[in-house]
């Protein structure tokens, strides 16, 4: 089974004016739409057709009723909607999720209708039951010791947390117990995931990048040979539930800066046998950031196809493990890593987050 390295590059009038709510959960619109929101993850949108005969070409329901998921303020240009079915019935358009719709997740309907502005509509479904208790499930980089330009961190919660408070309960602390205010980027909206179970937290790179203003005046954040914490203060709230966060802190040292790009030639990489479900295996000559890491490498066939699998990152996110859902075939492979892939200093394959301007041009070959 032949395997090769092949980075690729990936790559007017508002329609509506809320009015009244004539029940929990159907809205009135001005023009007399009436948009009816589920009260269960299995039952459908229900938007009644306007009475002037309006028609899609080629009936493309989904031009005029759209669901995505996450909060209103983040819809929804570049953000793919959630797939499920439409039907006509009783002169009102029904949307039904293809898996339904998930308890305590926001969801915003997007109503479209010619010469008119878009409604959007945001609605969560009820939980029915109790609310998780929110604690830090993990923060990545997971290794206790840490290069000395790491650029983020991840910080995962089991419960969808509140926003626009990170940086209240969020500090990194040195060996005496003094926080750096300066620490990290903050940003207008935090970085979260869709669901807000997963926060970055970037360093300032003005910190990291050296002869800079920011790091001259201030220093490196993390300093080779010293110790740190991550601390998560206890008091912040979850968005469903009354119990607050509990207080959570990660304690690392701070090894060498990483200051040279990766180098594929450095993996270890494993070759699984034919006819098997054996995980094909690499040993990195460095950490990743594990938020790219489950996307950026892929296996294809001989004809162009990827290869179904699951894929699992361990030691301090050194190490990735890929098992095939089928056997594999005897045929010419291609593992594929993406170009842009960054090890945890923010370095890829093209260029270092960090290099001299002399050195540039011979850091680019």
């Amino acid at each position: 089974m032949g395997w090769k390295f092949n980075p690729i590059s990936r790559v007017a009038k508002v329609l509506a004016i809320l009015l009244a709510l004539t029940s929990m959960n159907t809205i009135v619109f001005a023009d007399e739409n009436i948009l009816s929101l589920p009260e269960n993850g299995s039952e459908a949108i229900a938007l009644k057709l306007p009475a002037d005969g309006f028609e899609l070409d080629g009936k493309d329901w989904s031009k005029m009723l759209q669901v995505f998921v996450g909060a209103k303020d983040l819809c929804c240009e570049g953000r793919t909607a959630v797939a499920g079915r439409y039907v006509i019935e009783n002169h009102s358009l029904l949307f039904t999720p293809a898996f339904g719709f998930a308890e305590a997740q926001d969801y915003v309907a997007r109503i479209q209708r010619p010469g008119v502005d878009d409604a959007l509509v945001p609605f969560k479904i009820s939980s029915q039951a109790p609310a998780p208790t929110a604690q830090v499930t993990g923060i990545f980089p997971s290794g206790d010791i840490i290069p000395e330009n790491t650029l983020r961190f991840y910080v995962h919660f089991s419960a969808p947390m509140q926003p626009h408070v990170a940086f209240d309960h969020i500090k990194l602390v040195n060996a005496d117990g003094v926080a750096d205010e300066a620490a990290f980027m903050r940003f207008k909206q935090e970085l979260w995931n869709e669901d807000r179970t997963r926060l970055t937290v970037l360093m300032d790179p003005g910190r990291i990048k050296r002869n800079v203003a920011t790091n001259l005046e201030f220093g490196p954040a993390l300093q080779e040979g010293n110790d740190y914490r991550l601390v998560i203060t206890g008091g912040w709230m979850p968005v469903q539930g009354e119990t607050a966060l509990k207080k959570f802190s990660k304690t690392f040292s701070v090894g060498p800066a990483l200051r040279e790009l990766p180098n594929s030639d450095k993996w270890r990489i494993s070759s699984p046998r034919s006819d098997t479900r054996d995980a094909l295996t690499i040993k990195f000559d460095r950490p990743f950031d594990a938020g790219q890491l489950q996307k950026s490498i892929k296996i294809k066939t001989a004809s162009g196809h990827l290869v179904d699998g699951t894929v699992t990152i361990s030691e301090n996110e050194t190490f990735w493990s890929f098992k095939p859902e089928d056997n594999w075939l005897n045929d010419g492979l291609t593992l594929v890593v993406d170009p842009h892939l960054e090890d945890v200093a923010g370095n890829n394959f093209k260029d270092l987050l960090d290099h001299r301007a002399e050195s540039d041009q011979i850091e680019k070959q």
